[in-house]
């Protein structure tokens, strides 16, 4: 199936129903927003990283490849990459990430999103620097349209970072002030 996206480009969905169920999937565990967003006490410049192509960006080995197959009108074809879809997705690319900003004071991951922080704008850029030379090294590339880079406060996971610590941002608060009282049951 065909998905538009937001920007015009499109979105190609499979049904990885029947491969899930063919996958050995390795545990690896998914930080909470509170484990990241903890870590980022303190800090007063912020950056956020968007790794263009998510899962995309993760070879499949070719012995996993042949699970991966679908078939259209013109044949059947097989990824090479990670997709969306896949039940073990989630955690092998957190788990890729984490492996890449290991030691990187700073530097934290959750889902798809990369935050760098700082308590002063040298200590920043010294680690975004170090994230993105990281990165480079790696073969991962970033989608600098959604990159936001040495701001004092952004929202991240939505939540509100900035030096005055974590806060809700405008649109959860006005959420939960124009709650409507349930009507019914459902």
């Amino acid at each position: 199936m065909i998905v538009p996206k937001n920007n015009g480009e499109i979105r190609q969905c499979i049904n990885m129903r029947q491969a899930n169920q063919a996958i050995k999937r390795r545990q690896y565990p998914i930080p909470t927003i509170d484990e990241v967003l903890h870590s980022t006490t303190g800090s007063k410049v912020f950056s956020k990283l968007d790794p263009k192509w998510g899962y995309h960006q993760l070879e499949l080995s070719p012995e996993s490849r042949e699970i991966t197959t679908f078939a259209t009108p013109d044949g059947l074809f097989q990824y090479k990459r990670l997709l969306f879809g896949v039940c073990s997705a989630s955690e092998q690319y957190q788990h890729v990430i984490a492996s890449v900003l290991a030691g990187i004071e700073g530097a934290e991951n959750t889902s798809d999103d990369i935050v760098v922080h700082g308590p002063d704008i040298e200590t920043h850029k010294r680690r975004l620097c170090q994230t993105i030379e990281r990165l480079q090294e790696c073969g991962l590339t970033l989608n600098a349209e959604k990159c936001l880079f040495n701001m004092d406060g952004l929202v991240f996971m939505g939540m509100l970072l900035s030096e005055k610590g974590i806060g809700l941002t405008e649109d959860r608060v006005k959420a939960v002030l124009e709650v409507e009282e349930l009507k019914n049951a459902t």
